[in-house]
């Protein structure tokens, strides 16, 4: 038999798009019923491609073919799972990361992504390689943080990996049910009927539904294998994967359900221990993890009662129709949220919003892995996963329990996001999904998320190890410092450069100083839950369109709600933990931005100009440091640095005439500095000299100061009011207006709004 997980990855990958591609193809041209018969046929052979239904026999050629892919318990599948998605290296300023692709939701055109959390995907994989080596699952994956950490989007990402994964070959998950033929075939001791054929059948698992009387499922999805004795099968496994292959206890010591262990030794007996008389009713049949229909992923909301139970099954009216060998038995059949969650992934949300009486069967289940009902104990297969608000988890760390309960769970923080980079993400995701219903303006995501990260981050810890500088550095910064240095690795112009490279290397130890505290940074402040719920009811209520400006209204509005919003009631420290104070820095950020924006609309400011003119500057200042002379690139010809551009530019960025030689030299000095901490990139000028750049076309701006003024004064005038303006003075402002549209995106009703703000703010 060839199991289809053989085919090249690239065609799996591409199967299901290329089957609905071609069918849209068609569906243009074809009739309703043509259409329904190709389709039709489609299914068929996707449904004969799967695999879906196996005989025991055809199972162990699949089996045989690719041992790994069938021998693999919970544990093993999800991290298979998680890897193949792929990994990416990200590096930013606080450190690089692996991040798995698998919380991008490659799978799901992306989306409800997981934004940042590299970390945490680490601690998980580490988890799950923990549990592959040791063979089983003795823990519960605890992920505690502050309401809205995106834990459950977290496990969800998981879920919804795992649901595409097992639609595909590679990950193919097989169980098993009891079939028995109909009464017309034949007709033995065992009570099957009186003649024909089932001495020539070698399996019933392909007889068709009218030819079968009974069907019995396994609820618990029961590897295939445990049909076999244990030392067969691990014997089996053995010879194709190698004598020295880890196998997961799951498979080595596991055993048949109890409803399924009945039924096979009911059937052993009938058969006077004939096995392959008994796995002739064995039907294979592969499933697809899904959380809809709840196999194998199952989320556990709060409730005060075990997560299994079983009902009789022997009185279902249905099973009439089974063999006397089995009229016999009291079967019962299993049922609940383990149950269903076996073979996969089970996630107790807000475990600890429990009383503790409710889950400390999972003390012994996730010791034995397994669960203890009246009549039966089940052996179960799954990644428990949990979560839970970090202030639940500081009481329960005071009960006597808890003791009990840690030995048997991994805890894993998941703080809100300090990089506000990554958390403008989530709220872009928000406004792209309000489908153009309003204009959406300029930097809107990026205010709301760094508001949220200057009320999460925490004042640096001091360092006596530090020099002294860098330890005053480290005492003057301020929230926003702190959110540019994580998100961009920008230093504060005022820190001098010495110390600014000391800095950059600490800021993977200010990245995590704070992990093992108690107050851990990104432990307190506002939930992107309700900052994404305060955007979409802005959006309800804001008219036309939405602005930085709207999104600071909403915030004053927000920040009155002390009674709601627990982080509000936090003392603030200055700047920090001061959300009211954070409205003010991301105000005048914003402002800063727009009136960038402004100037460039304006034709006033030429960054691409002021740029090429300091590296002209810095080519002429490095020949005159090293005594060269240069080459012309027009005549060819070698000459010496221009004096006069070089003065020219030294004095517009507030450079002594004594100083000018300096200067020339730290420049260069500077440039050989950065290359020895970028010894493979480029030079960026930008960045190693940006306070000089920011200088240069400020200079040129100051020059034109008179015409801004005038301009925005015709701005403000012509947004405000009816008053209708020179022709020349309109032509100038419907030249900015189109450059704001056409260069920065703001559409009529967003620039009327922003600029009208940015002139009453700072215009005199």
């Amino acid at each position: 038999m060839t199991d289809p997980s053989a085919a090249p990855a690239p065609e799996r990958a591409a199967e299901d798009t290329a089957a609905a591609e071609a069918i849209a193809e068609g569906a243009a041209d074809a009739s309703p019923a043509a259409f329904l018969a190709d389709a039709t046929a489609r299914y068929r052979a996707r449904f004969e491609g799967h695999a879906v239904l196996l005989s025991f026999a055809e199972y162990l050629e699949a089996v045989a073919e690719h041992p790994r892919a069938h021998a693999r318990d919970a544990a093993t599948y999800l991290r298979d799972c998680i890897t193949h998605y792929g990994t990416e290296t990200v590096a930013r300023p606080y450190g690089e990361f692996t991040r798995y692709r698998i919380f991008d939701a490659p799978h799901d055109d992306g989306r409800q992504p997981v934004e940042g959390h590299e970390t945490v995907q680490q601690e998980v994989i580490g988890l799950l390689t923990d549990f592959v080596r040791g063979g089983r699952v003795d823990r519960l994956i605890l992920l505690n943080g502050p309401n809205g950490s995106a834990k459950s989007r977290f496990v969800a990402a998981l879920a919804r990996g795992l649901e595409a994964y097992s639609r595909l070959p590679e990950g193919a998950l097989y169980t098993f049910n009891w079939v028995f033929p109909s009464a017309r075939l034949d007709r033995s001791g065992i009570g099957f009927g009186n003649v024909r054929r089932l001495d020539e059948i070698a399996s019933y698992a392909h007889l068709r539904d009218g030819d079968i009387d009974a069907r019995i499922r396994c609820e618990t999805r029961d590897h295939p294998l445990l049909l076999l004795p244990r030392d067969d099968r691990v014997a089996f496994l053995r010879r194709h994967l190698g004598p020295d292959a880890p196998l997961p206890q799951s498979i080595t010591d596991g055993a048949l359900s109890p409803k399924a262990h009945q039924i096979m030794d009911a059937l052993l007996t009938a058969y006077r221990g004939d096995l392959g008389e008994v796995l002739k009713h064995v039907q294979i049949e592969r499933f697809q993890v899904s959380r809809r229909y709840r196999q194998a992923a199952v989320t556990v909301d709060p409730q005060m009662r075990v997560d299994a139970g079983m009902r009789q099954l022997t009185a279902d009216r249905s099973l009439g129709s089974l063999p006397p060998s089995l009229h016999t038995l009291t079967l019962f059949e299993p049922m609940g949220d383990l149950v269903d969650g076996n073979r996969g992934l089970v996630e107790y949300n807000d475990l600890l919003k429990r009383h503790p009486e409710a889950f400390k069967y999972l003390l012994s289940t996730c010791e034995t892995g397994a669960v203890r009902l009246e009549t039966m104990t089940l052996q179960l297969d799954a990644v428990l996963f949990g979560t839970c608000n970090a202030g639940h988890l500081t009481e329960f760390k005071k009960t006597p329990d808890y003791a009990s309960f840690k030995a048997r769970m991994e805890l894993v923080e998941m703080p809100y996001l300090v990089d506000y980079t990554l958390e403008a993400r989530i709220y872009r995701a928000v406004l792209d999904d309000l489908g153009g219903e309003v204009a959406i303006g300029p930097h809107v995501a990026d205010v709301l998320a760094l508001w949220a990260v200057l009320c999460r981050l925490e004042r640096p810890l001091p360092r006596e190890d530090a020099p002294p500088a860098v330890q005053e550095a480290l005492q003057k910064m301020g929230p926003l410092d702190k959110a540019r240095l994580y998100a961009t690795g920008r230093v504060p112009d005022r820190v001098p450069r010495d110390v600014a490279n000391h800095l950059l290397a600490l800021v993977p130890e200010l990245y995590r100083e704070r992990a093992t505290h108690e107050h851990y940074e990104g432990r307190f402040g506002p939930s992107s839950r309700t900052l994404k719920a305060m955007l979409l009811s802005t959006a309800r209520h804001s008219g036309a369109c939405i602005t930085g400006v709207t999104v600071l209204t909403a915030l004053a509005e927000l920040v009155q709600e002390t009674a709601v919003h627990p982080f509000l009631a936090r003392e603030p420290d200055g700047e920090w933990y001061n959300p009211r104070k954070a409205i003010d820095l991301v105000r005048a950020w914003y402002l800063d931005r727009v009136e960038e924006e402004l100037h460039q609309a304006m034709g006033l400011v030429d960054r691409v100009a002021t740029a090429e003119l300091w590296r002209r500057y810095i080519d002429h200042a490095v020949h005159f440091v090293r005594g060269e002379k240069r080459i012309n690139p027009i005549t060819g010809r070698p000459e010496d640095p221009d004096a006069t551009l070089m003065s020219d530019v030294e004095k517009r960025v507030g450079v002594a005439a004594g100083d000018r030689h300096d200067f020339r030299e730290g420049a260069v000095h500077r440039i050989a500095a950065w290359r020895m901490d970028h010894p493979e990139g480029d030079l960026d000028y930008a960045d190693i000299f940006r306070e000089q750049i920011a200088r240069l076309g400020d200079s040129f701006y100051d020059e034109k100061r008179k015409l801004a003024d005038r301009v925005k004064r015709d701005l403000l005038t012509h947004l405000a009011t009816d008053t209708r303006l020179a022709d020349d003075a309109l032509a100038a402002v419907e030249r900015t207006l189109t450059a704001l549209r056409d260069d920065f995106g703001y559409q009529t009703a967003c620039a009327v709004e922003v600029i009208g703000f940015l002139l009453r703010q700072r215009t005199n």
